[in-house]
């Protein structure tokens, strides 16, 4: 059988494959791995890596002052993607996968491709709002877009951010750079992800959502070592059928194999103790 023991080494030998000392180490261990949670695990999360785990100092204190100085400036200069996404946390995506995000989505990049999820009630008012300020004005700081849409109320501010994890989620914004300083200044701009990754959306089109989503389901498995179907649906939020589909076509192609409740990598199971 495959055992809890043989996936945590499979784990462990990514995280010493990868040690971060400074922003080009990171980007290149982004690139490396394709996407990774940008701190830490929490309970019921996909065992996919986490940057924190790849820090090569013991110092926790040193660990947040490289990270946070780092997913800022990295992102502004598109050496790697960073924005709330997999399991509605901060992400790091390699810009070479970026596209395969994209593509799940199945969408042109029109401007009006958020219609249909704002009739689904997969985004709030707030959000469609959101969307159509940037389209129409364009890079925009969050509190200056709070105040351009009237949203003042501590109820309202817990509502639009809501809608910017959700637009960020399904893509359609994106973060572009932080601004101000100490705690109470510092905040985000934010455009269209269209606008801002034009290239990314451009690479989309050569891609199926049923392609892409199987490439990022295999890339899990290979991160993760195994993974089950609940952690995988909290990770991409993909409806069942999506997430079915995936499964059935990565164990047609020999890229996992179910057991016990759980995806497994192929590898793993064949070398299985």
């Amino acid at each position: 059988m495959v055992t809890p023991d043989l996936v945590q080494r499979h784990r462990d030998k990514i995280n010493r494959a990868h040690r971060v000392r400074n922003a080009g180490q990171l980007v290149q261990l982004i690139d490396a791995l394709g996407f990774a949670f940008a701190f830490t695990l929490r309970t019921g999360d996909a065992p996919i890596p986490a940057c924190f785990d790849h820090l090569s100092t013991n110092d926790e204190g040193r660990k947040w002052g490289w990270m946070w100085g780092w997913k800022d400036e990295l992102a502004e200069e598109k050496k790697l993607y960073y924005g709330t996404l997999l399991s509605r946390k901060p992400t790091f995506v390699s810009m070479k996968l970026l596209p395969t995000f994209y593509a799940t989505f199945g969408r042109a990049g029109e401007a009006d491709d958020h219609v249909a999820d704002v009739r689904a009630g997969r985004l709030s008012d707030v959000a469609r709002r959101i969307i159509e300020f940037l389209a129409q004005n364009g890079e925009t700081q969050t509190k200056r877009m709070r105040a351009e849409l009237g949203i003042t109320s501590k109820e309202g501010r817990a509502t639009y951010a809501k809608a910017i994890e959700d637009v960020q989620r399904l893509m359609y914004v994106a973060r572009v750079r932080a601004v101000g300083e100490g705690r109470e200044d510092y905040n985000y701009t934010y455009d269209i992800f269209v606008r801002r990754y034009p290239e990314a959306v451009k690479a989309a089109e050569r891609l199926s959502s049923g392609d892409a989503t199987a490439a990022l389901l295999a890339r899990t498995i290979e991160l993760a070592g195994a993974v089950t179907e609940k952690q995988l649906i909290r990770l991409f939020e993909w409806d069942d059928a999506v997430v079915h589909r995936a499964i059935a076509r990565a164990e047609r192609e020999r890229k996992a194999v179910r057991l016990k409740g759980s995806l497994v990598l192929p590898a793993l199971y064949d070398d299985r103790a």
